[in-house]
């Protein structure tokens, strides 16, 4: 299930993506508090992918003043997304820190289906992929693809307790480099007491088109949940642009 929500407020931090993750969390205590403590008690994967985007904003220090944003979140596990969707709809005020919001309307996606083993994506928020020592990945780094394939086969045996069908392959057609202000709270501790040198975590990741390859169902799963690293944190949302059908590829521009 996709699903997308307005909020309306005039200013988020710059490092809005664990705010964001603060609405959901309170959503899913709101809605089910078992369920906030099965997904939330420990750090489990989490079952969904989120993107968002920002109403006619501008920066301005350490703040990003805007007209409102939209929140985009999808998951295939209804486990997480019904007490979700339920608190929800129960909640149309949210707090975070100094920054308050208040829920607009909610409009529920068309299901992205998957008959071919070869998509075409975009990605809704930027795509993160490291490797084994954290550094982070270019597309055009040759060990990308098998990275990416790693990720997603871990994912996929702790969210759904089962490998990929098949191996999974991406290939970029188009890419950006971004770099993503983050901070928790551990890390703001961290620096107030003079263990962190800046005040905020940074993520190198890839805004672009890319080509998936593997099993249709791994594909729609991976569309449902995410792609790469911190899905939950609002990384890896990926979005279908098209099916390649057999004897297309070749009219693909890498």
């Amino acid at each position: 299930m996709n699903l997308s929500v307005q909020f309306h407020t005039d200013k988020l931090p710059v490092a809005y993506r664990l705010c964001i993750v603060s609405i959901i969390k309170q959503c899913l205590r709101t809605g089910d508090e078992q369920a906030y403590l099965r997904y939330y008690d420990g750090n489990r994967p989490k079952p969904f992918v989120f993107s968002v985007y920002l109403d006619q904003f501008r920066y301005d220090g350490d703040e990003i003043l805007l007209k409102g944003f939209t929140l985009n979140l999808s998951s295939s596990d209804y486990d997480f997304i019904i007490p979700f969707l339920n608190g929800l709809q129960q909640t149309h005020r949210f707090q975070y820190k100094d920054y308050q919001f208040t829920r607009g309307l909610i409009r529920y996606g068309r299901e992205q289906t998957v008959q071919s083993s070869s998509i075409v994506v975009r990605t809704r928020s930027p795509l993160l992929v490291e490797d084994a020592n954290g550094k982070p990945l270019a597309p055009s780094d040759p060990t990308f693809s098998e990275e990416f394939h790693t990720i997603a086969s871990r994912m996929s045996e702790s969210l759904r307790g089962k490998p990929l069908s098949e191996k999974v392959r991406i290939d970029p057609i188009t890419y950006r480099k971004v770099v993503i202000k983050e901070r928790n709270q551990l890390y703001e501790q961290a620096y107030e007491e003079g263990k962190a040198q800046t005040p905020y975590l940074y993520f190198t990741a890839y805004h672009g088109t890319f080509v998936l390859h593997g099993h249709p169902a791994d594909l729609k799963w991976l569309l449902d949940n995410g792609g790469g690293l911190r899905n939950g944190q609002g990384f890896g949302h990926l979005e279908l642009e098209r099916e390649v059908i057999a004897g297309d590829e070749a009219k693909i521009a890498y």
